[in-house]
């Protein structure tokens, strides 16, 4: 399950900004040539699906969205 709460929690880069002053998220999406989609290295569609971009595109992109809630979760309570 490639949006599991731990599995994101496991896997965002969190940094402090460079004067200290608030927080930096990274998150990578590689597209690779065969189709497959990945968000900070965890696979979201998978060869079972013949690595389908539709459905790659927008895994990657509901993926993305669970990563910014989360995000925004810990910003709200490190304050």
């Amino acid at each position: 399950m490639p949006a599991s709460l731990n599995r994101i929690r496991e896997h965002m880069r969190l940094d402090r900004t460079a004067r200290d002053k608030g927080w930096k998220l990274t998150v990578t999406v590689t597209a690779y040539d065969n189709g497959m989609i990945q968000v900070d290295g965890i696979p979201i569609n998978d060869s079972d699906s013949g690595y389908d971009e539709a459905e790659g595109w927008l895994g990657a992109a509901e993926n993305v969205a669970l990563v910014l809630n989360e995000f925004r979760r810990q910003v709200k309570a490190a304050r």
